[in-house]
């Protein structure tokens, strides 16, 4: 992947690039970005939004968000307060390379937000076949350590309960 380097001169002009281009979700005043990427084909974003709870010991909701600047597209749940209940989080190392999952269903298909070193993305699943994978354009913002603590575990990775603790276990 190339990496394009911005002059002063230039980064006025990006910046209104960027801005114009429609490809901006936010996530609210009261929220945490856990994870936010430009999708590549630079027109979706991909975002996880949290409201942080220190007294709680993390996070109180979790909610997934895919679209435009002119459309949201999917937002799950549709209460952010379900999220934790509704999204299930493992992590694990392959090798050298961390890789961690957010897993949820939502009207009979499976969404599977990835992230494996820094390449990232989500996946649209139906039964056992995979529908769509959107990659996301450049590395990620990412905080999988957060998103651990906000969503709940899925116990469906290889690893059981032991691939949703702080430590992340080793594949073979």
């Amino acid at each position: 992947m190339a990496r394009r380097t911005c002059t002063s001169s230039s980064s006025a002009s990006l910046l209104f690039i960027l801005l114009s281009s429609g490809a901006a979700l936010a996530c609210a005043g009261d929220e945490a970005t856990l994870f936010s990427c430009l999708a590549s084909d630079q027109s979706h974003t991909i975002e996880l939004c949290a409201v942080r709870d220190d007294a709680a010991g993390g996070f109180q909701s979790l909610q997934y968000r895919y679209g435009t600047a002119e459309k949201t597209e999917l937002v799950f749940p549709e209460s952010r307060d379900e999220g934790r209940a509704a999204m299930s989080f493992a992590h694990a190392f392959d090798g050298s390379t961390y890789v961690w999952s957010l897993r949820f269903g939502n009207k009979g298909y499976t969404y599977r937000l990835f992230g494996m070193g820094d390449e990232a993305g989500v996946e649209v699943w139906r039964k056992k076949k995979r529908l769509a994978q959107v990659m996301c354009g450049e590395p990620p913002y990412a905080s999988p350590s957060d998103i651990r603590t906000a969503a709940g575990c899925d116990l469906n990775n290889p690893f059981g309960e032991a691939g949703c603790g702080e430590v992340p276990p080793q594949r073979k």
